[in-house]
């Protein structure tokens, strides 16, 4: 089952760019970390219009989604508590049947 952790952080102004290499850091780490079973990627983003607001994406399949987080996600929270008001959250991938004809549940053009 797919599955993402998001983590989000808003530090002070001025800080967006430290933050954003810091999360770049942690991202390439998880990457590059042997230990984490069904892990796929990390993604970094920052907010369009507000400074010093920016999250990372963990990107999970697995058996089972871990609804709590991951001990990836939950370490990684840790760290950016210390950078800012941070959220954690666990989202399960919900896919759309593309199959289903036009006017019924489910179909998006």
């Amino acid at each position: 089952m797919k599955w993402m952790e998001t983590i989000r952080v808003q530090a002070a102004a001025g800080k967006d760019k430290s933050i954003v290499r810091s999360l770049k850091a942690l991202a390439r780490d998880a990457t590059n970390h042997p230990d984490y079973s069904g892990f796929l990627h990390a993604t970094v983003y920052r907010h369009a219009v507000v400074p010093g607001y920016s999250a990372i994406h963990l990107f999970w399949d697995t058996e089972h989604p871990q609804v709590h987080g991951s001990t990836l996600g939950l370490s990684l929270m840790q760290t950016v508590r210390t950078m800012g008001l941070a959220d954690h959250a666990v989202w399960i991938e919900d896919r759309i049947n593309q199959a289903l004809p036009p006017n019924q549940e489910g179909y998006h053009e």
